[in-house]
């Protein structure tokens, strides 16, 4: 059996020395990216678009709306006086056009229906407002409506 041990000493040899060509090459491989990121003061940031098309160009880019934020990107808390100057407007505009939605009331004030939701709510709690329908097909009219009966005890 020399010639088995041989043939094993053989490739036992070959194979050490090809782990440790690889592995010379991976640590080579290693220190000249640490030198290109020490080089660059740390910033290895690549592109994040590839060559074609510049971004925003596709199907989507031209119908999305621009959001101007104020204030940088914290919420804007309104006061207790804006909400009730705008819930006044949207009643005297529900008296006036009674059974508009919150959409139809938005753009007749020129106001986005999320700044809406708020003095609405104050409004429906307050019993100025009253609502028919759900969700979407909700309609506004003004006041409480008309009183419940209510049932006599007997006794």
């Amino acid at each position: 059996m020399p010639v088995q041990n041989n043939l094993d000493a053989r490739l036992q040899a070959r194979i050490e020395s090809f782990v440790e060509e690889i592995s010379s090459i991976v640590r080579d491989s290693a220190m000249d990216a640490v030198r290109q990121a020490l080089e660059t003061g740390g910033s290895s940031r690549t592109p994040s678009r590839g060559p074609g098309r510049p971004a925003g160009s596709g199907a989507g880019g031209a119908r999305r709306k621009i959001v101007k934020k104020t204030r940088g990107s914290r919420r804007v808390r309104r006061t207790a006086a804006d909400l009730e100057k705008l819930g006044a407007q949207v009643l005297t505009h529900v008296k006036s056009n009674p059974g508009h939605r919150l959409e139809e009331i938005g753009s007749a004030l020129d106001v986005p229906t999320s700044e809406l939701k708020r003095p609405v709510f104050l409004l429906l709690e307050a019993k100025e407002l009253r609502t028919t329908g759900q969700r979407r097909g909700t309609k506004y009219f003004a006041g409480a409506g008309g009183k419940k009966a209510t049932k006599k005890k007997r006794s």
